[in-house]
């Protein structure tokens, strides 16, 4: 658990590249349309289509633990110059040996539940 809430924190207040320190370095980040980013350089490149006039913003409520991950249940918000798009989001967090091997997107607890459940 304690990695997951390092990595938000990281994440929070000093950037992607401060948080990849607690991402295994193959690490899968899927959204919840299913889209996969791979390893350190597909974190980087998803967090890079935000910027300027597009802003990318996640907030985590709860840390729960789910057999050997964390469920955080939490906000995201994509800001465009058209408006901003914001859902309830749940993250389902693989860890193993100490890292994060794999982040998720869930619409529904359910589903982040059972991510971790594979």
């Amino acid at each position: 658990m304690e990695v997951v809430k390092r990595m938000w924190i990281d994440f929070r207040e000093k950037g992607v590249d401060t948080a990849l320190a607690q991402l295994h370095p193959e690490v899968e980040f899927q959204l919840d349309d299913g889209t996969v980013f791979a390893g350190h350089q597909g974190v980087r490149d998803f967090f890079a289509r935000f910027g300027g006039e597009r802003r990318f913003a996640a907030s985590p409520y709860t840390f729960e633990p789910c057999g050997e991950g964390v469920i955080v249940a939490g906000h995201r918000r994509i800001q465009t110059p058209d408006g901003s798009e914001s859902e309830y989001t749940y993250f389902s967090h693989h860890v193993h040996g100490g890292v994060i091997t794999r982040v998720a997107a869930w619409t529904t607890r359910d589903q982040a539940t059972a991510d971790l459940e594979t």
